[in-house]
């Protein structure tokens, strides 16, 4: 019997339902579902299980491990090779105390601009030594001697040292160099002494520099991100000859440009090394004895071993402050702009966040009012205003966290 005009066919006609209810799917046996996604095929598993690696989302990863059984066994485990690249966290940056929380910390990765919030109760069995550039925790057992590890937040897997820590250390790095075992970098500013130390070595050995101001080098290069990623000593020691006939004055050792005081010379200098996307930045801030500052920025090329003024293709800004430094994709960072170069000038117990356009050396600040005040021994940023994503950045530059264990050491 034909419909009438206007009415849908039996067969098409729709339910009239409670409004106030979600229309959901037809039910589907929770094991029939569960048994088809465990059997999809183990290469396309593995393919999408590549495409998180691929921006380095680690955490997303082990997620994706857990789901069934297959799915894990298609997948390579993280913990059976800690230096293997594909499981190292990258440009993960751990910022400060202000945007931590209720035991939760907040990851930020300078490539993609993704953030992460982590909680991670293995920090509470241990003493919080340092952070890394690239997101690694350096931790020291809470007994003597306070054998030393370093903890993957993302994967979970910790690396363990058999050597105790340095007490008085606070910054450091994990290097993975070409063709050896990986090695755990660690720097003491009240001793200025450096040390490293591979898994199994007994103990960590002190670097011997020749002289003093080879410690601000070295210690540039690694929180600058430099010497993870250029850590042949050749290259090194090519780009420290190279600075010493690029620069306007006669320093030596050419290091003396790394320090932060210039005892003897008429005018304040600043130099911070950058790795800038797998290249060598060197960020120079001089200040005459007019109170004219002029900054400019040179690019090291490892094929050339020649030094230039920094040409960036437009999608990159560097962050500079008393510690520490890096740059950030600006298409990922609303806000930012690129060729910059972003630092902190300080009046007293005040600072303001200033901008550098690389181009025409133009700066400005960022606002008219002090953008951090000084609590203590650190700059915090003034609490009465939002936070821009360029404070966020700038927070991480100007402080350094003290060592839970070093703080431990004093009576």
């Amino acid at each position: 019997m034909a419909a009438a005009s206007g009415e849908l066919p039996p067969a098409a006609r729709r339910e009239m339902k409670d409004p106030g209810f979600a229309e959901s799917s037809p039910a589907v046996p929770a094991m029939a579902a569960e048994d088809r996604w465990s059997t999809l095929p183990g290469d396309l598993v593995r393919r999408i299980a590549d495409s998180f690696l691929d921006d380095n989302n680690l955490d997303w990863y082990m997620d994706y491990r857990a789901v069934c059984t297959g799915w894990l066994a298609a997948t390579d485990d993280p913990r059976s090779d800690a230096s293997d690249p594909r499981f190292r966290p990258s440009r993960w940056i751990v910022l400060d105390e202000v945007f931590q929380s209720d035991g939760n910390l907040l990851l930020l990765n300078t490539d993609t601009g993704r953030f992460l919030r982590k909680n991670l109760p293995q920090l509470g069995e241990y003493h919080l030594v340092a952070t890394t550039l690239d997101g690694y925790f350096v931790l020291a057992e809470k007994t003597a001697p306070h054998a030393v590890c370093v903890l993957n937040p993302l994967t979970g897997v910790v690396i363990r040292f058999a050597a105790p820590v340095p007490p008085d250390v606070g910054i450091a790095d994990v290097i993975f160099p070409q063709g050896s075992s990986l090695r755990l970098a660690v720097f003491s500013d009240s001793s200025r002494k450096a040390y490293s130390a591979a898994p199994h070595s007994e103990s960590f050995v002190r670097y011997n520099h020749k002289q003093p101001a080879a410690y601000d080098f070295f210690r540039k290069a690694i929180v600058g991100g430099v010497y993870a990623s250029f850590s042949e000593a050749s290259v090194v020691r090519e780009m420290i000859i190279c600075l010493g006939k690029f620069l306007p004055v006669n320093l030596s050792p050419v290091t003396e440009v790394f320090s932060l005081d210039l005892p003897g010379h008429g005018y304040g200098m600043r130099c911070f090394l950058v790795d800038l996307h797998g290249h060598i930045c060197i960020v120079m801030k001089i200040l005459n004895p007019q109170g004219v500052l002029a900054l400019f920025a040179l690019q090291y090329d490892t094929e050339t071993s020649k030094l230039c003024l920094l040409k960036t293709p437009d999608r990159y800004a560097i962050f500079i402050g008393d510690h520490r430094c890096f740059s950030v994709d600006v298409d990922e960072f609303p806000g930012t702009e690129p060729d910059c170069v972003y630092y902190t000038e300080h009046l007293g117990s005040s600072a303001h966040i200033c901008k550098c356009n690389i181009k025409d050396n133009k700066m400005e600040r960022i606002s008219g009012a002090a953008d951090f005040v000084k609590q203590d021994k650190k700059f915090v940023l003034v609490a009465d205003r939002p936070y821009t994503i360029i404070h966020l950045l700038v927070s991480y530059t100007i402080n350094n966290p003290d060592s839970q264990l070093a703080l431990q050491q004093i009576p």
